[in-house]
């Protein structure tokens, strides 16, 4: 039975409406650009290789994103636009426990994903031994088990706010949540920043040299270009996971910023959307900066749009 919400403070029908339009547009555009990139890197790329399925499985994670938190927030404030009660114990569990262990499977895809490119790019000789499709499946298998107990831990932790404010909940643990995302978070950035430094002395000196080997060239390269966009893709993580978390840190921690009417509005309506973004812009940052996975995504998607299967 759900509990009475009608004593509860909500947000403004102005403020929701755009919100709920804004999510939906935003849940089409995220499931029909994942779903084109999860089966582009796994069934319709030419190259399958180890980083391709961690990329699909990092286009996985970030749809079913798209497919829980948003249809979750959409009923959720459609609800309190019609003055209808919910339940908010039930909502504050099933939203933000599935929103964290997918963001948490996103991340540790990502992280898989940076791990990959840091071994190829500074153990180039020994990656095909080290990097297999087997280790990758059971990194993979580890990933999604690990997001299933996340998802346990934050179900039996969050809770709906003590706040007379509909839609805001409250984690009991914070340092779950430190551990769990931002030592993660650090290692990926880290990494990457490494991956560049080394990327970046590896191509003075081929460049320096005039007897390497053309195809060696090519192919370091274009491992260079695709360490750029997954650093892209880092940038954008941590942008969309630090900005809502300091944010928040500073209006609910802070006695010289105290969480007014307005700062509750924020929780609401802005504070999550920052994680959903993120799944979002992943399936578009490849298109933009590789030719090839434009030309696939208009393929795939085309085939979606005619109801056919997606061919090579």
């Amino acid at each position: 039975m759900a509990k009475n919400s009608s004593f509860l403070y909500p947000v403004p029908r102005e403020i929701l409406i755009p919100s709920v339009v804004f999510k939906f547009i935003a849940m089409i555009t995220g499931v029909l650009g994942n779903f084109t990139v999860a089966i582009y890197a796994t069934f319709t790329s030419k190259k399958r290789t180890a980083t391709s399925y961690l990329v699909g499985n990092l286009a996985l994670a970030d749809l079913l994103v798209c497919l829980t938190f948003y249809p979750v927030w959409i009923i959720e404030l459609v609800q309190t636009m019609l003055n209808i009660d919910s339940d908010q114990d039930f909502f504050c569990k099933s939203s933000q426990s599935s929103m964290k262990a997918l963001l948490f499977a996103s991340m540790a895809s990502l992280l898989a994903i940076t791990v990959d490119r840091y071994l190829y790019i500074v153990k180039p000789l020994k990656y095909p031994l080290i990097v297999t499709k087997r280790r990758v499946f059971i990194a993979m298998s580890c990933i999604w088990l690990t997001a299933c107990g996340v998802f346990i831990s934050f179900l039996v932790h969050i809770e709906k706010s003590s706040e007379r404010f509909r839609s805001v909940c409250h984690l009991d643990k914070t340092l779950i949540f430190i551990f769990i995302f931002f030592l993660p978070l650090i290692l990926i950035i880290v990494l990457n920043v490494w991956i560049l430094i080394v990327a970046e002395k590896q191509r003075k000196l081929i460049l320096g040299e005039t007897t390497t080997n053309t195809g060696d060239v090519n192919r370091f390269f274009h491992a260079l270009k695709a360490v750029k966009t997954f650093s892209i893709v880092v940038a954008v993580l941590t942008f969309c996971v630090l900005t809502p978390t300091v944010v928040g840190f500073v209006f609910k921690g802070s006695h010289l910023f105290p969480c007014t009417y307005s700062c509750k509005l924020w929780f609401v309506v802005f504070h999550y959307e920052f994680y959903g973004i993120n799944s979002i812009v992943n399936a578009f940052i490849y298109g933009m900066r590789h030719v090839k996975h434009r030309k696939a995504y208009g393929h795939i998607l085309l085939r979606i749009l005619r109801c056919n299967k997606p061919t090579d």
